[in-house]
């Protein structure tokens, strides 16, 4: 279930835009999981995070650059390891690098995978707390320890690898699932929605204290890969160096995307060219259908458009409903539409 239909399945929390003044519960029969829940949202959604300490304020919105590898070998303040039991589907491999970034200060971690650990940091400290050691398994990776904690340093080990399931399902997966609250805690609703708000941020919706039937995810973990950021930043040398590595040119990132969609998005259409020449399938699919020449009429890109066409993009793949050329007539991208016409694409 995703948030928006977990957000209408409850309803809005506001009123005149002031928060609700209680935390609720949702009986186990009204929602999903089977289990009390607390609707933590009239303090997640409502609350702006601030801090005094500049620093602390800087940290938390740092992320927008980072590939996670300057957190490779930290160790976490708490050196406790935790047997941990977690699968997650994964797409061919989970490839080295991001799995949440940051965006804003109402988001309090950040999420890596680099060399066979997912790295937990966080974000206003930018400094480890947690790491996850992962074993990949064909169809599926198994997380089988953590090192550290994510809150007290005495904090129950059912807790810690619970808490790491709910931030790889709200975070990396952006799905809506019930966040993990220390038992006991639920005997003070307020202060385990502000608990919530500390420790998760606006992500964060329900909160629960009880163990449920806990299902595999129905979509696979991915990441922004070592080769999608080298994409974005436009580095030709990152790029051979990841494809070298054995980095499939066609993995989808977290978004579904494959690197030549995002190859799209960039200014510099040789990006595009390259990994076209590298071997990428010109007509790559993302999660939702759409290939790179979708992808380049959206951008009103006429000359990644005829590029992409002139190394044997098909003119009329569809996605959602619709074309190329319908894509461009609807936006009033005529140019595109030229372009498109010129080589075969069926009318709208």
């Amino acid at each position: 279930m995703t948030w928006e239909k977990l957000k209408r399945a409850f309803g809005r929390q506001e009123d005149g835009g002031k928060p609700a003044p209680d935390i609720r519960w949702v009986e186990a029969a009204d929602n999903p999981w089977g289990v009390r829940l607390l609707d933590v949202r009239p303090v997640t959604l409502t609350m702006l995070s601030t801090s005094g300490d500049p620093q602390c304020a800087s940290n938390a919105v740092s992320f927008g650059q980072e590939d996670g590898t300057t957190f490779i070998g930290e160790a976490p303040p708490v050196a406790r390891v935790v047997e941990a039991n977690l699968r997650f589907p994964i797409d061919r491999l989970l490839a080295d690098g991001v799995l949440f970034a940051p965006r804003e200060m109402e988001h309090k971690w950040a999420l890596f995978f680099h060399r066979g650990e997912i790295i937990c940091v966080r974000s206003w400290l930018r400094r480890v707390h947690a790491v996850a050691r992962v074993e990949q398994r064909q169809d599926h990776l198994a997380i089988t320890q953590v090192r550290g904690t994510f809150g007290a340093e005495d904090e129950e080990p059912a807790l810690t690898t619970r808490t790491l399931d709910y931030l790889l399902r709200s975070h990396a997966l952006d799905t809506a699932y019930p966040a993990p609250i220390p038992a006991g805690m639920e005997n003070d609703p307020k202060a385990a929605a502000m608990w919530c708000m500390s420790m998760f941020g606006n992500r964060a919706s329900f909160a629960t204290p009880h163990r449920f039937d806990r299902r595999d995810p129905e979509r696979p973990l991915r990441s922004q890969s070592l080769l999608h950021i080298a994409v974005a930043r436009g580095d030709a040398r990152a790029i051979d160096d990841s494809l070298a590595a054995g980095m499939p040119i066609d993995l989808l990132a977290g978004d579904g995307l494959a690197p030549l969609h995002w190859a799209v998005g960039c200014d510099d259409v040789g990006i595009a060219a390259l990994l076209v020449d590298r071997g990428s399938p010109v007509d790559v699919r993302s999660s939702k259908g759409a290939t790179p020449l979708m992808n380049a009429v959206q951008s009103a890109s006429v000359e990644k458009a005829r590029l992409l066409i002139d190394r044997g993009a098909l003119p009329n793949p569809e996605a959602e409903g619709h074309t190329p050329r319908s894509l461009a007539e609807k936006r009033g991208h005529r140019d595109v539409v030229a372009v498109l016409e010129s080589h075969g694409a069926a009318p709208a």
